[in-house]
């Protein structure tokens, strides 16, 4: 018999919903040593133009990755390497620059040691971030749709934590970020019920070319 997969919160039971928000509370903790924070995909170049300069840059940057975007391309593939799609050459074929290539596989294979050294899961080697984060919430059993949630709100904080270090801008500023961000993703959550992956790609070229800029900064903080 086919064993079924919890996709959603009516699939789970309270100890088993408990147990998931637990797993994917520390997953994407920033405590948990992925190395997000050394990541800032592109970001710290396009402020060193002063293209992100206040909220409503920053704000408008977040739309554009999560509905044009890599957050976009990502979603689709945790959702379809979670059903069981072998995607990995074809996640790594969508990175825009040699060091969006670099931050996926390096948080991947991160994220890959840990599950194998504290969670007893493996994953083979060099496989893309969003594939090891679908494969992984299917073993350990998680509805499909939190595990979006927090990846995308883990994605925006990082994404949030470079503007406010970097611009800078005050906490505060951050946090409005953070919180206008959230209703975005549940409606962006909710949209990708319908994604295939047909819809893969994106138009947010400030970004993708940013990536490639940030190759050649002589000064840089972070890794992307």
């Amino acid at each position: 018999m086919e064993e079924h997969i919890a996709t959603n919160i009516e699939d789970i039971s309270n100890e088993n919903l408990q147990s998931s928000l637990q797993i994917l509370q520390t997953w994407f903790s920033p405590s948990f040593p992925i190395g997000s924070y050394s990541y800032s995909h592109g970001l710290e170049a396009m402020i060193e133009d002063n293209l992100i300069l206040n909220k409503e840059d920053i704000q408008d940057y977040i739309n554009c990755l999560l509905f044009y975007g890599t957050c976009k391309n990502d979603i689709i593939l945790i959702k379809y390497s979670y059903f069981g799609e072998e995607l990995n050459d074809f996640a790594l074929s969508l990175c825009a620059s040699k060091e969006r290539k670099i931050e996926t596989l390096e948080m991947g294979n991160a994220f890959r040691k840990v599950l194998k050294d504290s969670w007893n899961y493996k994953l083979p080697k060099n496989t893309a971030y969003p594939i090891c984060v679908g494969k992984a919430s299917n073993y350990f059993k998680i509805p499909l749709k939190f595990t979006l949630n927090f990846y995308l709100q883990s994605f925006i904080s990082n994404i949030v934590n470079v503007c406010v270090k970097h611009i800078p801008i005050g906490q505060k500023i951050g946090q409005d970020c953070i919180v206008s961000s959230l209703k975005l993703i549940n409606n962006f959550v909710n949209k990708s019920n319908d994604f295939t992956l047909d819809d893969l790609g994106g138009i947010c070229f400030n970004s993708d070319l940013y990536s490639i800029k940030h190759e050649r900064l002589s000064t840089r903080i972070y890794k992307t």
